[in-house]
């Protein structure tokens, strides 16, 4: 199954991206982005595999660093990104 972005997750990321580059340094931004794409083939490969999240019922959960989640839902043909939670920032 693909991954997308909702509209809301597409600019929670941007926001967080940027945050990064320029609150953090370039090795942050980088290994942020590796590990984001490593949960992202982790969440296509098995996309049931990640628990239901408490907070949002429906959704699922992936953990992509200590301070970083993705939420998301399994649809018919994709997987799609609803929101990224990072508590190091108010997004």
């Amino acid at each position: 199954m693909k991954i997308t972005l909702s509209e809301r997750a597409s600019e929670q990321l941007t926001i967080l991206l940027t945050y990064l580059e320029l609150d953090w340094s370039p090795r942050v931004l980088d290994n942020f982005i590796y590990k984001m794409e490593r949960s992202f083939e982790a969440i296509e490969a098995f996309p049931q595999g990640f628990p239901v999240s408490e907070k949002f019922p429906g959704l699922r959960k992936c953990v992509i660093t200590p301070q970083t989640s993705a939420y998301y839902q399994i649809n018919e043909n994709e997987i799609e990104i609803i929101a990224f939670f990072d508590n190091r920032m108010d997004i």
